[in-house]
């Protein structure tokens, strides 16, 4: 039975529009600048190449900051305060950045006053158009229909993400009918609001009728699938109905495995496959951490001596501070970080996850934390080969003993290498207790399952809102 994927066009129209409007206005906000305000905007002497050169700069300005301040999140376009605020931000940061660049943009006028109307035009007319927005697109248009075979867990489960969750309802736009099940006691009953419309024998009759646009397939494969179930999604693909796991969708729209809780344990809903990267993308990946290894060196270089002042003044003790730490294939290394805690800060209470309001954290290990400048030195534990740029964070062995008791498949993450930055990372606070690391762990898996160079740029991208907004712990 072949399961078919298909391109979330609807939300891609959704993003397009948005991203095609502020293309044009930033287009035009410039062309007012120079052609009113700017005493030598458009001279002869300046070529159509000086103006295209101009424009892919000032675009590539705001999209960088826009993506910094989430100005292309779905589910925060309805939010009002949140999109004045950012949009304002972000316009004035992509003008003052544009006005001083040199050779780059049109050199500023003798009055500065004009320059600043570059930036006065860019935050109304965007956010005019932000507003207009909101009202057109505040819920999802174009929303794809669909029915759900079983009527179990995972089915549920799904149903709640997809639904409930209102970042991913805004981006996925699911509009789901009922289930569907082989269990007679399920039929008619109602789950999250949603009823179970019949059997496997009825999906293909009322997948048709409703004209859905895709079934999703919700029995794991450890399951059984009764014949007429089987069945029915047979008759669906063949009528050009595409089927597709529940899995594959919740890890698309989440960005983590799906797990299930079972009295105080925790397991993988779905068998765990580990996807072996061929020998090109690990050379590669292995290039690009020396790369990065050694520009990291400039700023490692500037660091130590003011930190090291810093450190006699506020908190005297170690300038670095190392710790076991558990690796690829359960390779143990010592991991360098500037040292942000006071000076045995685990002999009275212990290990202990790292916490918001942490007391053990000096004050200027608060700030190494939130700019994330206390990982810097680990780019010499990059260069030795005891972690990667991108991976999951490496653990302590007293900790993954801890959480393997209720969480038996948390050392599955150790199959690859630790990194620097990952997908966790970018998509989830600090840890602080179990139930924190197992949300940690669902996005750590779902990296190892699907890395790749797309996604460790995405990650690598998706770091600098952590490090702009001081989001560190």
């Amino acid at each position: 039975m072949a399961i078919q994927r298909r391109y979330d066009f609807k939300s891609f129209f959704r993003r397009f529009v948005l991203i095609a409007v502020d293309t044009l206005i930033i287009f035009c906000s410039l062309f007012v600048y120079l052609e009113f305000f700017h005493p030598t905007g458009f001279q002869q002497y300046y070529s159509l190449t000086d103006n295209i050169l101009w424009a892919l700069v000032i675009i590539a300005l705001w999209y960088f900051y826009a993506s910094v301040f989430d100005l292309y999140k779905l589910s925060l376009v309805d939010k009002r305060g949140e999109i004045i605020k950012n949009t304002i931000i972000t316009a004035t940061l992509t003008g003052i950045t544009y006005l001083f660049i040199p050779f780059l943009s049109p050199t500023l006028p003798l009055n500065r006053l004009p320059a600043f109307l570059l930036i006065a035009t860019m935050v109304i007319a965007l956010l005019l158009w932000r507003m207009i927005y909101a009202v057109l697109f505040k819920h999802p248009i174009l929303a794809r229909r669909a029915v759900v075979a079983g009527a179990g867990w995972t089915g549920r489960e799904l149903v709640q993400t997809l639904l409930k969750n209102e970042q991913i309802y805004h981006k996925a736009a699911y509009k789901i009918y009922g289930y569907f099940d082989d269990d007679r006691e399920k039929h008619q009953k109602e789950y999250d609001g949603l009823k179970v419309l019949g059997t496997g024998k009825e999906l293909f009759k009322y997948a048709s009728r409703l004209k859905v646009d895709e079934v999703i397939l919700a029995i794991p494969e450890h399951e059984n699938l009764n014949a007429q179930m089987y069945s029915s999604i047979v008759d669906c693909e063949n009528s050009g109905i595409p089927v597709r796991f529940a899995f594959d969708i919740f890890e698309e729209q989440t960005g983590k495995v799906m797990v299930k809780k079972k009295e105080d344990s925790f397991f993988l809903a779905n068998p765990y496959s580990i996807v072996r990267k061929k020998s090109f993308y690990r050379i590669m990946n292995r290039m690009l951490n020396f790369v990065w290894g050694v520009l990291a060196c400039v700023p490692f270089v500037i660091l130590i001596p003011i930190l090291f002042i810093v450190n006699l003044l506020t908190s005297r003790g170690p300038l670095f501070y190392k710790q076991e730490r558990v690796g690829g294939n359960g390779h143990i290394f010592n991991i360098l970080k500037f040292r942000t805690m006071v000076v045995d800060a685990e002999k009275k209470d212990g290990p202990q996850f790292a916490s918001k309001d942490d007391t053990r954290i000096t004050m200027a290990g608060k700030f190494l934390r939130k700019t994330r400048l206390d990982e810097l030195p680990q780019f010499i534990n990059i260069l030795k080969g005891d972690m990667n740029l991108i991976g999951p964070r490496p653990e302590r062995e007293v900790f993954i003993k801890e959480l393997s008791q209720n969480i038996p498949f948390f050392r599955i993450r150790n199959v690859v290498k630790p990194g620097l930055t990952g997908w966790a990372q970018v998509n989830h606070i600090y840890t602080s207790d179990t139930e924190d690391a197992l949300v940690k762990l669902q996005y750590d898996l779902y990296y190892i399952r699907h890395r790749s160079f797309f996604l460790d740029l995405k990650i690598m991208i998706n770091t600098l809102p952590v490090i702009f907004k001081l989001k560190g712990v």
